[in-house]
This record gives structure tokens, sequence and C-alpha cells, in this order.
């Protein structure tokens, strides 16, 4: 594939996420103006690129969409239900069309019909739902079209009729297909023109070739219809308005309708890099993590063996220094490679919207958090567990409106999606408001289901009863729909959210909704861990879910029937020996004292027992792969100093 079909990819998806943003927020208001212009902006843009290429079908929907919109600016057309659904349409299909030319190269066999279809429809709503073109706005000093005039004063007293033309190119517009200079040769019948700069020019080394800084003023005497039309494509840079015919008119009202101004502003200095170019310098970074832990380990017995203590003082220092770079590129690296939440969430609206529509539910969605950041790995991992998750809560969550009233709740189930950082770690949730889950329901479900045992359904709480969601194949889905039933439901879920080194819950209220949470580390390719010992073996918990390490005393440990916990700080706190999670024979404790790593679980935090203490380190962590992928309690491995491998335990998965 060729850099520039990558390169119109890239960008045709980022557009077509623009117009469906805004097409959302024109739906919620439809007299806003900045979703509007925006819609405009992306259509049109997207129209011009794909006009590089030999889509035409392509090309043949999306101008007929720029035709909707810009009625729908200009008032011809009112933003009514079924004009978004069409224009949703549009861009949805579009979506499909970039999909399949990145994967061939070429527009599917249909997309000729496809095409004239959708454009069919579409003009079919600029015809049947016209409406009056909004009325003029106030008049406005009319100075600079005096000024024009007096520079072409014989051309102007000959015209039956001026049309004054304000045209403000935005400063990207060269980057949206947009030729200013093209347009104004354009305009027939000119009686006059001056052209300035829009804003103050910079000094000369500092000015942009590629930013557009003009203010196009013109007269023509040409038709108002034939001057709209050049101008179609960039209705919110241009105000055009006819002048009063006759001199003493001109200078009697001194207006000429509306002048607006363009808002566009310059874009903001980007580069954008193949995300496998930044995957390759991670990986980078990554090795020279691992070697400056070697060197590390190799300067400490230097330092032990060697006789000249200066020279080992000497290497300890650069040693230092290194690591202190070390440190400061990778974080560097994991900042290039931070995405906010809002590059993931932006395309649940309108999911969100197209399942609420199939079902015939009446959703409220709303989001918070997206400014929230994490690995471009988590983030991008994370689209397909929240979209099933969101299925969940509009298929089985939402009660139907005339239930939800009559339970006096309002007749539109509220589905929040947030995130927040949580120190080392980042939380998304998904909450809803609808009829929550039903224990008894899931205790008979899994029964006949057979997900475990009759005597350990019945020991089970309510609580650890509604976790069987998760089990394999679980499902209360009572026949096969396109969103539910099929056998894959929350066990993929969390299998995709572990993948990520995350853990999944839930809380749910019979009657009152249900809350699912995804707890997930920043990054999966960097890691923090703490080292600990067990007999002669080493081995790593992150050091996200630590909360501190402390020395117990043998006799402040109490049994707790087969269990055991100790207090801290007038807090009970369970123990449980890492030995015991690894199957790990114990050493004979001979000591007086334990040594304790207090971690962080989802029901409050748990003390892990260990032999010793080792040093904290930066890693990067590989994944299990091969037959010892599906290896439960083991989040991945890494290379230390000595060439050793460490295993970095999931110590959450370990204790179930």
């Amino acid at each position: 594939m060729d850099d520039l079909l990558q390169h119109f990819i890239v960008e045709a998806r980022e557009l077509i996420q623009q117009a469906t943003d805004d097409l959302l927020a024109l739906e919620r208001d439809p007299n806003a103006v900045v979703p509007m212009d925006g819609a405009f902006r992306a259509v049109h843009t997207l129209k011009g690129s794909v006009g590089l290429f030999d889509f035409a079908p392509m090309g043949l929907a999306l101008h007929a969409a720029e035709d909707v919109l810009g009625a729908l600016k200009e008032g011809r057309v009112r933003a009514e239900a079924d004009v978004i659904d069409t224009l949703l349409d549009c861009i949805g299909q579009a979506e499909r069309w970039v999909a399949e030319i990145e994967r061939t190269g070429l527009l599917p066999p249909d997309a000729a019909e496809e095409g004239y279809r959708l454009a069919r429809v579409l003009r079919s709503h600029a015809d049947e739902n016209s409406a009056p073109a909004a009325a003029a706005g106030s008049p406005v000093d009319l100075g600079w079209v005096k000024d024009l005039i007096a520079q072409s004063p014989d051309a102007a007293a000959q015209a039956k009729s001026l049309v004054a033309i304000v045209y403000t190119p935005r400063s990207d517009c060269f980057f949206s297909g947009d030729d200013p200079v093209a347009l104004l040769r354009s305009i027939p019948n000119l009686v006059s023109v001056r052209i300035s700069n829009r804003e103050p020019w910079p000094p000369v080394s500092e000015i942009d070739p590629f930013a557009c800084n003009l203010r196009i003023e013109a007269l023509s005497s040409a038709a108002l219809d034939a001057i709209r039309a050049i101008f179609r494509f960039v209705p919110d840079q241009v105000t055009i308005h006819e002048v009063p015919c006759s001199a003493s008119d001109r200078a009697a009202t001194g207006a000429a309708g509306p002048l607006e101004e363009a808002a566009g502003g310059a874009r903001g200095r980007t580069l954008r890099v193949d995300a496998v170019r930044i995957d390759h310098l991670a990986d980078l970074v990554g090795e020279m993590v691992v070697a400056k832990n070697a060197l590390a380990h190799l300067s400490g017995q230097i330092r032990d063996r060697l006789e000249h203590k200066d020279l080992a003082q000497a290497l300890l220092t650069s040693q230092a220094s290194i690591s202190r770079i070390v440190a400061e590129l990778h974080r560097a690296v994991m900042d290039v490679r931070m995405m906010p939440m809002r590059d993931i969430f932006r395309r649940f609206p309108r999911a969100v919207r197209d399942i609420a529509g199939a079902l015939g539910k009446a959703v409220d969605f709303s989001m918070e958090g997206e400014d929230v950041e994490a690995d471009k790995s988590v983030v991008e991992g994370l689209f397909e567990p929240l979209l099933h998750v969101l299925r969940n809560a509009i298929d089985h969550g939402a009660e139907p409106e005339e239930a939800r009233l009559k339970a006096g709740k309002p007749g539109r189930v509220k589905v929040t999606l947030r995130a927040r950082r949580e120190g080392d770690r980042v939380a998304v949730e998904i909450e809803d408001d609808g009829r929550g889950i039903d224990p008894a329901a899931v205790r008979r479900v899994a029964g006949e289901q057979r997900v475990t045992s009759a005597d350990e359904l019945e020991r089970m709480s309510d609580a650890e009863i509604i976790n069987l969601i998760f089990a394999p194949g679980f499902s209360t889905a009572s026949e096969v729909t396109d969103l539910s039933g099929r056998g894959v439901g929350m066990d993929a879920v969390r299998s995709a959210v572990e993948r990520m080194g995350g853990q999944v819950s839930v809380q749910s209220l019979l009657g009152h909704g249900t809350t699912i949470r995804l707890s997930l580390p920043l990054t999966i390719v960097m890691a923090r861990v703490m080292a600990v010992r067990i007999g002669q073996e080493l081995y790593g918990i992150p050091l996200d879910g630590v909360i501190e390490t402390t020395i117990v005393p043998r006799s402040r440990v109490i049994p707790v029937g087969d269990a055991e916990a100790f207090v801290l700080r007038d807090r009970t706190i369970p123990l449980i020996r890492l030995s015991d999670l690894l199957e790990i024979s114990r050493s004979l404790e001979l000591r007086s004292s334990m040594k304790v790593v207090v971690m962080a679980l989802d029901d409050g935090p748990v003390g892990i027992a260990v032999d010793s203490f080792a040093e904290r380190m930066d890693v990067l962590m590989r994944p299990m792969s091969g037959i010892l992928s599906g290896m439960p309690g083991v989040m991945g491995t890494t290379l230390l100093g000595d060439g050793n491998v460490l295993m970095i335990l999931d110590i959450p998965e370990l204790i179930g």
C-alpha cells in the first residue's frame, strides 16, 4: 500500500469519527452551530481526500451528505431525526468502506449500488424537508464596501446590483484541499477586490508557509446564487450578501447584512508517527533497562572485589548516571505511548445509540474521565470488552420504559462510562440504573448449566453468585439474538482484561442497577516490581498493588480457623503465606518474626508472608507465551541483570 493511501486511511478514520461526534451533538441540540460546522468541515475534507483516488461511489455519497449539511447550515433543511439517521448511515458506510480499502486497496463490489442509494436518500431529504432560510441578521458597518466601490466607481455605477463577499479562509485550509486564490478567480464579474492579512504578520523567519493568513473582500455584479455556488464548500468561512442597488440606497443604509468572521485557528503542531515505530522504540528502551540492571549487578560485584576503591566508586557513579538517563528516557517513551481515554470513549456514543435503537430502549448515555491517560495498548485493548459490557447494560440491564415508570424510575435508563486514575492503575466503570442482577436467577441458571456443584452453589453468598456471570459460557439470555445468547459472555470480557494484566469485578443491587469495574495497569510494557524471596527462589510482585512492607512478630499472628491473621495499627488483616499460594514446602520456622507485604485487593488489604525482601526495579515485562500462556497466577516474566528469569506474580489471581 503506497504512503498516500496509508495517509488517507488514517486521516479518513479521524474525519469519520469527528463527523460522528458532531452529528450526535447536533442530534441532541439541532440548533447548535459548532457541531454543524464541524460535521460539514469533516465531510467536506473527507470528500476532498476521496477525490484523490478512484473511489467514486464513496465520493458520490459524501457529496450528497455535504449538500444536506450545507442545507442544514443555511436553514433549508431541519435537523430532524430521519435526516441525522441518514447522515449517520452514510458516515457508517464510509467507515466500512475505509476498512475494506485498508484490507484490499479497493471498494467492495456493491459500492456503486450502495453509493447511489445513499445519495438518493440524502438528496430526497434535501427536497422533502426544505424550510425557509433563516432571516438576515442586523446590519453592520459597510465602510469596506464603500472603499471597494471607490476603487472602481465606473464599474460599480454600471452594475444593476452588487454582491459583497467576505472570505476569511481557515488557517489550515490548505490541508482541507481548499485553494482561496482559485476560488477568488472563479468569481464572475468581479468589480473590485481587496486582500489583506487576517492577523499581523510575524517576522519573516517565523512565517509558516503552510498556514493561510488572508482576508479577502470582493464585490461582484454576478447573481447572488452564482456566488453562493462557488463558495458552497466553505460556507463557514464566507459571508455573502446582496448590496442595495442604487448608490443612494447604499449611502442611506450603510448596511449589507451580517458579515461573520471565520473562527478557525491554526492547528497545533503534531507529528504523526507509525505506531510500529513507537513500539520498537519502547522495546529498545526495555532492553536498555535490562542492560542497566545488569550493569548495576556488575558494579556491585566489582565494588566488593576491586582493590582500587576510587575506580570502583567512579564506576558506581557512572552507573548511577546511566540509570538516571535511562529512567528519564523510559518515562519519555512511555509518555509518547500514553493515550487519553477519549480516543476510545468517543466511539461508544454512536454504538450505544445503535444498540438502543435496535432494542427499542430509551438510554441516556454519559461519559466521564475522558482525559485520563493510559498506555496505547491498554486503551486500544479496552474497546471490545467495554462494547460487550455496554451491550449487556442495555440489553439485559435496561428495563422497558413502562416498567421503569411503574417502578418510580425515570423513563430513560441512565448508563455512565467513566475512567479515573488510581495510583499506577486506571479504573474504568460501566454503571447503569437498570434492573440489576437477580442472584436467585443466576443461581438457578448456574445449576442448570452445571457451572459448579449444587453443594457449592448452596454455600455461596449472593455476591459470589453474581460473580458467576464471568464463568465460561454462562448466559441468562432466553433466546439467541444479534446481541446476546451466543455463549460468548462476560468470560470473554474477563479474559481480555486479564490478558492486559487487569481484573474485573461486578457490584449489583436488584432493582437499582449494576456496576462493572475494570482495573488495569497504566502500561503493560514496563512495570515496577518488588522482588521477594521464598527459600532460594526470587519472585516479582507488581508495586502498584503494594501498600507497604512490615515485619510482624510471630507472637502477633492469630489463628482464625484454618487461616491466619495479624493486627496492624488496630486493624485485623488476613495473612497468607506466598509459599502456600505457590505450593512450595515451608522452610523451618525458627525466626521470631515474619516479613509481610501488605497488598490492596478488592475485599481490602491482605498480608503476604515471604522469607525476605529484595530490591525494587523497573523491568520489561513479557507476557507468558506458548504452552505457558494460560498459566494461572503469573502476569509475565522479565530478565534480571544476572541473566536469571524473574516470574512476576498475579497475587489476586493466586488468592482467587
